[in-house]
């Protein structure tokens, strides 16, 4: 995922809890593979050349992450929204550029993200417009956080554990003489906070940043302007799980919103 990963576990034995650690990472870059926009044989990207020609069929990943981004975009009211791709394209995050976009350009973008329609049937996914292009920025670092807590958990038994994946990340039961859960320090901040089994998430329109014309240009958009979210610099959110954090934190960040999953 391009981003620093950390997994800790307290475990039987240290072959069992190496064991479990390998299994994890695995896990990860499996989701990567599936659901990454820069690799170019992912399920993602396949789904985005298909756009506007014919239905995919696709995997329990793809299709799991399908499902819950049009949960949280009906939840949030756009303010989370997969479809967000052609706007991140104009602004020069996926294909760099020299300038600011012009306002029709960002317009059309804009039109490309508003009238992005996924339809699911089964294991068959469409994209019925040309223009829909999917982005799971907002949410494949949590699902895959979750998927490798699901492989600790079920696969390995481990019941105390951590994983951080740049900052987001998931506290498995509470480590030894912690009862209240994993202290997690909170991005940017001097502020933490405890874990136990909860999923914490930061979005902030701080680090992931562009130049253009000597303006620094944050890399989260806001679906409804089409211009970067300038609601909060940084919002962190804490819920059940880490797609949900992930999701909701990119949300808020846009809208402006306080509080928790």
């Amino acid at each position: 995922m391009g981003q620093a990963v950390h997994v800790m576990v307290f475990a039987d034995s240290e072959d069992h809890g190496l064991e479990a650690c390998a299994a994890a990472l695995a896990e990860l870059r499996r989701v990567e593979d599936r659901l990454s926009l820069f690799a170019d044989k992912s399920d993602l990207c396949e789904l985005n050349r298909c756009a506007g020609k014919r239905p995919m069929q696709v995997d329990a990943d793809l299709r799991n992450a399908l499902q819950a981004a049009e949960g949280f975009r009906r939840l949030t009211r756009g303010a989370f929204d997969p479809a967000v791709e052609p706007l991140m394209r104009t602004w020069g995050f996926h294909r760099p550029r020299r300038t600011a976009p012009s306002a029709a350009e960002i317009a059309e973008a804009r039109q490309a993200v508003t009238a992005a329609v996924v339809r699911l049937d089964g294991d068959a996914v469409s994209l019925p417009s040309a223009h829909t292009q999917l982005d799971f920025g907002g949410i494949g670092v949590g699902y895959g956080i979750d998927r490798a807590i699901a492989v600790l958990r079920g696969g390995h038994g481990i019941r105390c554990g951590f994983i951080d994946v740049s900052g987001d990340c998931y506290g498995l039961g509470a480590p030894p003489g912690e009862p209240a859960g994993w202290t997690v320090g909170i991005a940017g901040t001097a502020q933490t906070m405890r874990l136990r089994d909860r999923a914490l998430a930061t979005s902030s329109n701080t680090a992931s940043v562009i130049r253009l014309q000597g303006r620094l240009v944050g890399h989260i958009m806001n679906p409804a302007t089409g211009y970067p979210a300038d609601m909060h610099r940084q919002v962190t959110m804490v819920g059940p799980t880490a797609t949900a954090a992930d999701a909701l934190s990119t949300a808020a960040l846009v809208s402006g919103a306080r509080s928790n999953a």
